[in-house]
């Protein structure tokens, strides 16, 4: 075997290092880029609004400014924003620090779908159609965040236990899917007035 001279073993580690981000990437390109997890963000934060929309127009909660369901809404609202962020602080990173900003992306993902389980664990929705609708939706939000981890490092946080369930579906393949089906969702219990997209 060849010895080899700095340079050489210089060479050798910026190319691996090279390969080692650029994996990653390749990995997570696979399960869902960071791109569609970005460009969702304001699809999120639309979807949720929906279902703010939904039950304030049925009558159902009350937002006053500064009370808990106001609290908690905002709550929600910023825990999908900084799933934003999150993906932006990573592509604005030098390659050397990418790797360990990738937690920050699955920590992001995790406490959003903890803060819709405290929102649709501290619902009470009387109108067992509404009630049907809003957890058919919030599934759909819940499973795509869950689907975009696939391929991330494990979050830090565990997911908070859902006290209500919500029922399991398969996460979206794409933006568009998304909004197909969360569309689908509202139109066939007739609260297609609600959408906003």
């Amino acid at each position: 075997m060849k010895a080899i001279g700095r340079r050489q073993f210089g060479k050798l580690i910026g190319v691996f290092t090279l390969l080692t981000t650029a994996g990653w990437s390749v990995v997570l390109e696979g399960c869902a880029s960071f791109k569609q997890i970005s460009g969702w963000v304001v699809t999120g934060l639309s979807s949720f609004q929906s279902v703010v929309d939904l039950l304030v127009g049925e009558g159902i909660i009350m937002v006053a400014i500064g009370s808990v369901i106001d609290l908690i809404i905002k709550g929600v609202k910023a825990a999908i924003a900084d799933i934003g962020t999150a993906v932006d602080n990573y592509n604005n990173a030098p390659a050397a620090t990418k790797a360990s900003l990738l937690g920050k992306i699955s920590d992001a993902l995790m406490a959003a779908q903890n803060e819709i389980a405290q929102f649709w664990n501290d619902l009470m929705i009387p109108d067992a159609k509404a009630a049907s609708t809003v957890a058919g939706l919030l599934g759909l939000i819940v499973s795509t965040l869950s689907g975009f981890m696939a391929g991330l490092p494990a979050a830090t946080k565990q997911l908070m236990a859902f006290q209500k369930s919500l029922p399991r579906v398969a996460a979206a393949k794409s933006e568009g899917d998304f909004k197909k089906r969360f569309v689908a969702i509202l139109e066939s219990n007739g609260y297609g007035k609600y959408r906003r997209f």
